[in-house]
């Protein structure tokens, strides 16, 4: 049961960046760095080789491109299918949480401190879209207006808001991580994070809309994931069970009613269906566009961090351990992927390849059946 106004102090340095691993690992912090410190989001990204070796939290492809981001605004980009790697210059040195395509060559990363880059060159170059302050003044700014219009719910939500930054380190930076995004091709998306942020595009990004409101979660559970899925619906998930769909005609997200009372990490589109998967690995598909679920039995209490369409019918659900779980209808097979420490996500990079990030950095996984049509994968 989180509120906007239960935010802890704003992130200075994570003591371990692994996206998914649990709902107090993706909002966790530590107390913020020494008085008179650089401020993250003031801050770029330094370049070094201790980039390399810092724990990830996230990862995307698009084709042979794999974008990886993890501490301090690291973000890291491989051409060759995670073969090898370099690192990018980034703005900001806040930690980030979460990579994804969302078009041709198109790619955000995002994080703690409000922080939102995009890269319209396959991540090969970041700017900055929001960070705390402009998060803080758009949150401000809208509601302001519908509270002088008489919408009471936003009197609400202003003093939520006004509570959160007051226990912010940094004056006027408003520390709520983004977790995820996803953007159509017609330009319309959201924007996703921790307390229930939602904000909501039309332009591919260039502007965000506040719709804390419009989410069905008037107890600000963290939302965790995004999907559209192939018939252009969108889907949210997060804390608790919470589910929800796109409801375009009424402009707001509906609730679905959830399999699982546990904490879903991830949303996953395939052939196979709508894959929602998080906590003590539980994994459920739907064929129906949320109505109704079935359980995958994955056979393994372990996180499912992240899931890749493959075959027609198939999604391999990847676990916090290492574990490639290859799923087809109720059943599901174990890959026997190599284990090497705690993973926080996957991409498919080829043909049959997986591509893994987490505590120790990326290493390459090859997959029998998953197959190279990114069509029909989500949000890799």
């Amino acid at each position: 049961m989180n509120n906007l106004n239960t935010i802890v102090a704003r992130p200075g340095r994570l003591a371990r960046v692994v996206r998914h691993m649990a709902a107090a690992l993706a909002i966790a912090t530590l107390a913020a760095g020494a008085a008179g410190s650089p401020d993250p989001i003031d801050t770029a990204a330094g370049l070094s080789a201790a980039a390399f070796k810092r724990p990830l939290s996230g990862i995307a492809a698009q084709g042979s491109t794999v974008v990886a981001v993890g501490a301090h605004g690291t973000i890291l980009l491989s051409e060759d299918a995670g073969t090898t790697w370099k690192q990018a210059a980034v703005p900001v040195a806040a930690d980030l949480t979460t990579v994804r395509f969302t078009g041709p060559g198109v790619a955000w990363a995002l994080g703690h401190d409000g922080v939102a880059l995009r890269s319209v060159d396959r991540g090969a170059t970041w700017s900055r879209v929001l960070d705390g302050r402009t998060l803080l003044a758009l949150l401000n700014n809208h509601y302001r207006g519908l509270a002088a219009h008489g919408d009471a719910g936003a009197l609400a939500v202003l003093d939520e808001v006004k509570r959160a930054a007051a226990q912010s380190a940094t004056p006027d930076v408003l520390s709520y991580p983004f977790l995820d995004i996803s953007i159509d091709a017609g330009g319309e998306g959201f924007l996703a994070g921790a307390f229930g942020l939602l904000l909501h595009t039309r332009d591919g990004g260039k502007s965000w809309e506040p719709w804390l409101e419009r989410a069905d979660n008037d107890r600000r559970m963290h939302l965790y994931a995004l999907e559209r899925a192939a018939d252009g619906v969108f889907y949210l998930a997060g804390e608790q069970g919470l589910l929800r769909r796109y409801d375009r005609a009424a402009g707001s997200f509906a609730k679905l009613e959830s399999p699982y009372a546990g904490t879903f990490f991830g949303l996953k589109a395939g052939e196979a269906g709508l894959a929602a998967f998080g906590l003590r690995g539980s994994a459920f598909v739907s064929a129906d566009g949320g109505t109704r679920w079935k359980q995958v039995a994955l056979g393994t209490e372990a996180t499912v961090v992240d899931a890749v369409a493959c075959a027609p019918g198939e999604m391999a659900f990847v676990t916090q351990d290492g574990r490639v779980l290859l799923g087809r209808g109720a059943r599901a097979t174990d890959a026997g992927a190599a284990r090497g420490g705690e993973v926080a996500g996957a991409a498919q990079a080829g043909s049959g390849l997986l591509v893994l990030a987490g505590s120790a950095g990326t290493r390459q996984v090859r997959i029998h059946g998953c197959g190279t049509d990114n069509a029909r994968i989500g949000k890799n």
